[in-house]
This record gives structure tokens, C-alpha cells and sequence, in this order.
């Protein structure tokens, strides 16, 4: 019976508490909380990502996923990009990429090299967009990327409930590579942006 008592005030301890306001998504935003990172963001850029070392297999054997890449100039040769698998409000922080200018790159030592892969391919193929952007704005800053270089790393897989298990590389997929799902994502893309 103790035992029952303990428990039955445990959970109304926290179905009263502000951490199960949290949970269930009914604690309001008092406008106090400094969000100012997240808020930050400077630009949207809708991509593909597949894993390190796929690059190598045949397009059809690759998992290539469409990624939402949210992102920051922190300084002028490195930006930070927050990764989701979609665009939409209940969308999953999936994992981050950092990107540098070739200069950066070409300064890093050998061993670090093979953690970053260049971006000129998925621009050139048109895989990697800025929805929402100006025409003009969009071609000069995909111009500037073509040249840099991404580390991107996965924490949270397709198919698991949870991020489980070690992060994983990720790489961009090659230019003209994009598989019969990719294309299709592309295509469907061009007339509703949302996934």
C-alpha cells in the first residue's frame, strides 16, 4: 500500500509540475527564455545527404536523404547548420554540418581531410536549393558554395525512435548520382517545398 501512495504522488507530482506542461506542449512561452541561437538562423537550404562511403556505390544502393539545413555565418570563413529530415513544425533535429572555403580546407591536415566532402557536385546537379530565396540572391550564394567544404554529422538515423548509437559521417551525394527517389523529391519539391 506504501508502495502505491509513493507512487500515485509521484505521478501526481509531475502531472503537475511545469516539466509535464513542457511534455505535452502545454506550457505557453512566457517570453522570458532567451532563444537567441535558434533564432539566429540566417538561411534555408533544402539538400540530399547520404553516408560516408556510399559515394562509391551504385545510386540505387544508396540511402540519400533530403535534408533541411539551417544555418549561420559564425564568421567569414565558417558557417554551422542545424540539420532536420523535413520542414515542418514537428520536424527532428536529425544532426549538424559545418562548412569552410576552400582556403580553410586546403589548410587542414590530411588525417582531418577525409571528414569533409566538397559541395560543387550537389550545386551543379541542382540537388541542394534555397526555397523562398530570390532568384539573385540564391545563384550568388550557391556560387559561393560551390567552393566549400561540409563535415556533416548524422546523430539521429531513419527508422529508430530515438538518436541511438554512435553519429554518423555523412557525405553529399555525387552530381550525377541522384537516385530514383531522390529525382522524384527533386521533382515534387519544385511545386510543394514542404516534407
Amino acid at each position: 500500500m506504501k508502495k502505491l501512495t509513493a507512487l500515485a504522488a509521484l505521478m501526481a507530482a509531475f502531472l503537475t509540475s511545469p516539466m509535464n506542461a513542457v511534455a505535452m506542449g502545454d506550457a505557453p512561452m512566457d517570453g522570458k527564455q532567451a532563444l537567441t541561437p535558434p533564432n539566429s538562423v540566417e538561411m534555408y537550404l533544402d539538400g540530399f545527404h547520404n553516408y560516408a562511403g556510399q559515394e562509391k556505390l551504385a545510386p540505387s544502393k544508396q540511402l540519400q536523404l533530403r535534408v533541411a539545413h539551417y544555418c549561420k555565418q559564425i564568421r567569414p570563413d565558417l558557417f554551422q547548420c542545424i540539420i532536420y529530415q523535413g520542414n515542418g513544425k514537428d520536424a527532428r533535429l536529425i544532426g549538424v554540418e559545418y562548412v569552410v572555403p576552400d582556403t580553410v580546407y586546403k589548410a587542414l591536415s590530411a588525417k582531418e581531410k577525409k571528414y569533409w566532402h566538397p559541395h560543387d557536385g550537389e550545386v551543379e546537379s541542382g540537388m541542394l536549393v534555397l526555397p523562398g530565396m530570390n532568384p539573385e540572391a540564391e545563384k550568388k550564394t550557391l556560387d559561393f558554395l560551390k567552393s566549400t567544404w561540409g563535415k556533416t554529422w548524422h546523430a539521429w538515423q531513419p527508422g529508430d525512435d530515438v538518436p541511438v548509437g554512435e553519429p554518423r559521417l555523412m557525405w553529399a551525394v555525387p552530381k550525377n548520382d541522384a537516385n530514383a527517389k531522390t529525382k522524384e523529391a527533386i521533382e515534387k519539391r519544385k511545386t510543394d517545398p514542404a516534407y
